[in-house]
């Protein structure tokens, strides 16, 4: 049900020339982890946009779906980066892994790492207090939509997604380290 709801949100604004609102509301309203809930909250509590300046942040998620365990911890990386101009956001998730893959990564081994597809589409919109982005399908429905923060202390993103028909994501992102 939890799924329609946000599907019908979604495709109600297809017949405008849709943006992601600027915050995520009502992620929970039909339950969370635990894990899910405190990194809400830290999301809906934070009022920056993540820092445009070129970095590789990495941690982990766990999913609201009916295809994964919601206590099972995924992980993200998350590259923000400048293409040919461009300021990007690149998520990529990481599923069932022992551990988080891309920990380690520089922002140069993410330049080298991170698939091409991302850096020519992961544009984003920049609100005073987040940073959403989406990408359609096919037929120009949202299919997936993006939103982050940035606690200006940890320097930590808090990244939520939404992937149309599968999954909500709950995420939190921590610098790498630089060398």
């Amino acid at each position: 049900m939890k799924n329609i709801l946000l599907l019908t949100f979604l495709i109600s604004f297809r017949a405008f020339s849709w943006e992601a609102p600027e915050v995520l509301e009502g992620a929970c309203y039909d339950g969370c982890t635990i894990e899910m809930q405190t990194m809400y909250e830290k999301y809906l509590s934070l009022t920056t946009p993540p820092s445009l300046e070129p970095a590789m942040y990495s941690g982990e998620c766990h999913h609201q779906s009916g295809s994964l365990d919601p206590e099972t911890t995924h992980y993200i990386g998350l590259l923000i980066d400048t293409y040919n101009g461009q300021q990007t956001m690149s998520p990529v998730l990481q599923y069932f892994g022992e551990d988080n893959d891309m920990k380690d990564w520089t922002l140069e081994d993410a330049r080298r790492e991170m698939s091409e597809d991302w850096k020519k589409n992961g544009q984003f919109k920049l609100y005073p207090t987040s940073l959403t982005s989406h990408y359609d399908d096919d037929e120009g429905y949202p299919a997936l939509v993006y939103w982050a923060r940035q606690d200006q202390v940890t320097k930590d993103i808090y990244f939520m997604s939404y992937m149309r028909g599968w999954s909500t994501a709950f995420c939190v992102a921590h610098p790498n380290k630089t060398k």
